[in-house]
């Protein structure tokens, strides 16, 4: 019989991909890598996998592109790292579609399109009878005016998709609101983003085909108060477990974004009823959407009334140093498992071993895009005690976002006996490191 292959495809992120790809082959896997066209030629040489390119990520290609390898490879499995709006789709929807259709393990596809749009995961969770936040959509200044008769001040105006917190204001009157939406409108299309936003639609049961132009409308949600978290899972076929829950000491908000600069594990601000409570909530907002054989990043706030309330569900692992955390506490390798959900290889239980001390993260976000100049003091930043890794994600000549978005650049792992120490590695790191974009260029 050929050798079992699994087939990876994404659009966005070559490197993560490269790396799941990596451990399949030494878990004994062949894999292709389904790539776009524009990844450089040094970056696929000498692989031990190999890549397929294509700039047609439509479903019936994607459908075609599986047929063809299908034909000569023993295929167990097919899976995307981010799964993003491509402009042909929601590509994780369209490769658990792909795998519904021939047998092979998936996620489920309606689920992910409601996850990953906003309002529909709102909705969703509204229809299950889960908590959440007033909402409302808005395109122009007359819808908007009834978003917030709908939400009340204050309130949030977000995009309906996209990732690395772009474009979020908070807003306390109207006449603010309205300014918010007319700098939405007219800057999306020049956000580091902005290929995400792509408009889509879903099958509604009830209210039959709905139409979304993130690029064109923004939600608008009622301003929840509070500690903000994040709770991150492993899903199985039938199986949610919320493994580790990030306590995020540090959050700014800015004119047109939130950052996210600080983490910690486990979390220092809530005891152990407060934690087994946003457990439950979050594996009931997981249960309502129905996702399943993925990892999955619940964002939170655990409000004044001690109620745990959704700001977003990402069915992908989450940024940073996550992968780090579910390593170090739970003994969870990412990539491993990732390979045994995309195949239907049983997945143990994971089990959290409380760790003596802390574990935080934080990043460093430049707040201008433009090329990146440089970035410095990475070596002496590593010497601090407590620091288990630094990284620079981006070398001189790279463009990076800054203007409207979170793009982090470097992020870090350290540990200390307390929120104090943690807090003082952080703030040593940003003495420390520097990083410096020619800002526009």
């Amino acid at each position: 019989m050929p050798q079992p292959t699994i087939i990876l495809l994404e659009k966005f992120s070559f490197y993560s991909t490269r790396a799941v790809a990596r451990r399949a082959v030494d878990m004994g896997f062949a894999v292709v890598v389904v790539a776009p066209t524009t990844i450089p030629a040094h970056l696929v040489a000498d692989q031990p996998f190999e890549v397929v390119r294509t700039d047609d990520w439509s479903s019936a290609n994607l459908g075609a592109i599986y047929q063809e390898l299908a034909s000569t490879r023993h295929i167990v499995g097919i899976n995307t790292i981010l799964g993003f709006f491509t402009g042909q789709g929601l590509l994780g929807m369209q490769v658990a579609e792909l795998a519904r259709q021939h047998g092979l393990p998936h996620n489920n596809p309606d689920a992910l399109l409601r996850a990953n749009n906003k309002y529909l995961m709102r909705q969703t969770l509204q229809q299950a009878g889960v908590y959440t936040v007033r909402h409302a959509l808005a395109a122009n200044e007359a819808e908007l005016d009834e978003a917030i008769r709908t939400v009340g001040f204050p309130l949030i105006i977000k995009p309906l998709v996209g990732v690395g917190s772009s474009f979020i204001s908070r807003c306390t009157t109207p006449q603010q609101a309205r300014e918010v939406l007319r700098h939405y409108l007219e800057n999306v299309r020049k956000g580091y983003y902005a290929h995400f936003f792509a408009a889509h639609e879903y099958q509604d049961p009830q209210h039959g085909t709905r139409r979304f132009n993130p690029l064109a409308q923004v939600l608008v949600e009622e301003a929840i108060d509070g500690w903000e978290l994040s709770v991150e899972f492993l899903n199985t076929e039938d199986k949610a477990y919320p493994v580790l829950i990030h306590d995020k000491l540090d959050v700014t908000q800015e004119a047109y974004c939130s950052y996210e600069n600080l983490l910690v594990t486990p979390p220092v601000r809530l005891d152990e009823t407060m934690q087994q409570r946003v457990r439950d909530y979050t594996v009931d907002v997981i249960r309502s959407l129905g996702l399943k054989n993925c990892f999955c990043h619940v964002e939170l706030r655990y409000d004044s009334q001690g109620r745990p309330s959704v700001i977003e569900v990402n069915p992908r692992i989450g940024g940073m140093r996550v992968s780090d955390s579910f390593k170090t506490l739970a003994q969870v390798d990412y990539a491993e498992t990732f390979i045994r959900q995309t195949v239907g290889q049983p997945v143990a239980e994971p089990v959290v071993q409380k760790p003596e001390g802390l574990y935080g993260m934080m990043a460093l976000y430049p707040r201008r895009g433009g090329k990146l100049r440089s970035i410095t003091g990475l070596e002496q930043a590593s010497a601090i005690p407590g620091m288990v890794d630094i990284a620079g994600y981006a070398k001189p000549g790279d463009h990076v976002g800054g203007d409207y978005e979170e793009v982090f650049v470097v992020d870090a792992w350290f540990k200390g006996n307390s929120v104090a120490d943690i807090r003082r590695i952080d703030e040593q790191i940003r003495a420390l490191v520097s990083v410096e974009v020619d800002v526009g260029a």
